[in-house]
């Protein structure tokens, strides 16, 4: 029997029914034959050495072929034939299915990513509309991340924008803003890509990621990510319309009677100072009788008017009864209480200028305190100064005095 019959029988007891490519090596690893079908690339071969099993030792095992992008299942084993020992490897290419699975470890991780995601997102449900950004620019691995929220009760926009940390404030419309609230998905804006622009209502809204080297763009495209952020604003959306009509008065937008008694418990958290001014509009009366209870609305809308351009962060305007108005303002001196009293004279005094129709006049009541101020002594005070204002005011107009 020549060594090539020996070669042929040595290969075929080993291989069987198998299928797939074979290499031989003798006893001194030498590679004596290779199949056709494996063409191992030079590094390969040298790696081959150091990684095959040895003489007699049977063994099931991988191999790759970096350069040649192959992976493969082999079989080792030894046959012994007329006193010459052949290492035979049978090759299986599993290379497809190597990818396959690659692939699907590839999309269960992604599977398992977004899950938790979702997850953490919807933990912080409770939190404010904008609360997403962090999780989202560090999911996607994005740069920074803005968000435009039409405020419906103001016309302004609000404007969010996060890299580091959270940068709010509201800023006026403008068409630069107004193309970002039209940008479709995946559009890019500014030196932003869309990840989502959405009406919920009447309320427009939309965000926008910038891309960085390692941007994650199959988390940005993802549609569940898309789905729990959406779900995450529109949920803070709805939460905080919910929260702002349980606390303003429908007809002036005006914090209401329940949010000042609210904070009144509270003592409106305690300031060093303290300003309390009370209002009371005129004539309101006269005014629903003789021309009708609309009217009477538009006059206490015109009143809150006039008071609300003196409020702010820490100055709160509260609607307390039908005509009457508290004006609480926190860490504010006697000096700029008496100056907030006069631009709101003055205010009012240029919206009656505007022919509409209806002259609103009303009274005022100021008591201010510092440090161990008693907070009911102010309140009562204020209110026996609006009700002495309003006694004045009706005597030079002649009216009847009631309170």
């Amino acid at each position: 029997m020549t060594e090539t019959d020996r070669i042929e029988k040595a290969i075929q007891t080993f291989v069987k029914h198998r299928i797939g490519g074979v290499i031989v090596c003798d006893g001194e690893d030498s590679i004596i034959y290779q199949d056709a079908r494996i063409i191992l690339s030079d590094h390969a071969r040298s790696l081959w050495v150091k990684c095959k099993p040895g003489v007699d030792e049977e063994k099931s095992w991988e191999f790759s072929d970096v350069e040649d992008g192959k992976y493969y299942r082999i079989e080792s084993a030894s046959v012994h034939m007329e006193g010459e020992v052949y290492q035979c490897h049978l090759f299986t290419d599993v290379s497809d299915y190597a990818t396959l699975f690659q692939d699907i470890s590839d999309y269960s991780r992604q599977i398992a990513d977004v899950s938790d995601f979702q997850k953490s997102i919807l933990s912080k449900l409770s939190l404010a509309y904008d609360s997403c950004l962090p999780d989202l620019v560090a999911f996607c691995n994005a740069t920074d991340g803005l968000l435009f929220m039409e405020e419906e009760r103001t016309g302004m926009i609000q404007k969010t924008s996060y890299s580091r940390s959270f940068s709010r404030h509201a800023v006026e419309p403008s068409e630069e803003i107004e193309y970002m609230l039209n940008a479709k998905r995946f559009e890019f804006a500014e030196g932003y890509y869309c990840f989502l622009s959405e009406t919920t209502g009447t309320q427009r809204y939309a965000l926008f990621l910038r891309r960085g080297q390692k941007f994650n763009e199959e988390y940005f495209r993802d549609a569940s990510v898309y789905n729990v952020i959406r779900l995450y604003i529109e949920n803070g959306i709805l939460r905080e319309k919910i929260v702002y009509e349980s606390e303003h008065d429908k007809l002036t937008g005006l914090y209401n009677k329940g949010k000042y008694l609210s904070l009144r418990e509270q003592a409106f958290g305690r300031p060093k100072k303290l300003a309390v001014m009370n209002f009371d509009v005129n004539n309101l009366k006269l005014v629903n009788d003789e021309q009708g209870h609309e009217a009477g609305d538009q006059l206490i809308v015109k009143a809150a008017d006039s008071i609300d351009l003196i409020t702010n962060e820490q100055i709160m305007a509260f609607r307390t009864g039908g005509d009457e108005f508290v004006v609480i303002a926190c860490n504010v001196s006697e000096n700029e209480a008496n100056e907030l009293l006069r631009l709101w004279e003055e205010g009012l005094r240029k919206k009656n200028e505007a022919d509409d129709g209806l002259y609103c006049t009303v009274a005022s009541g100021l008591a201010c305190g510092e440090n161990d101020y008693d907070l009911e002594e102010l309140l009562n005070r204020a209110d026996e100064r609006m009700y002495e204002n309003k006694k004045k005011m009706k005597a030079a107009l002649g009216l009847p005095t009631r309170r």
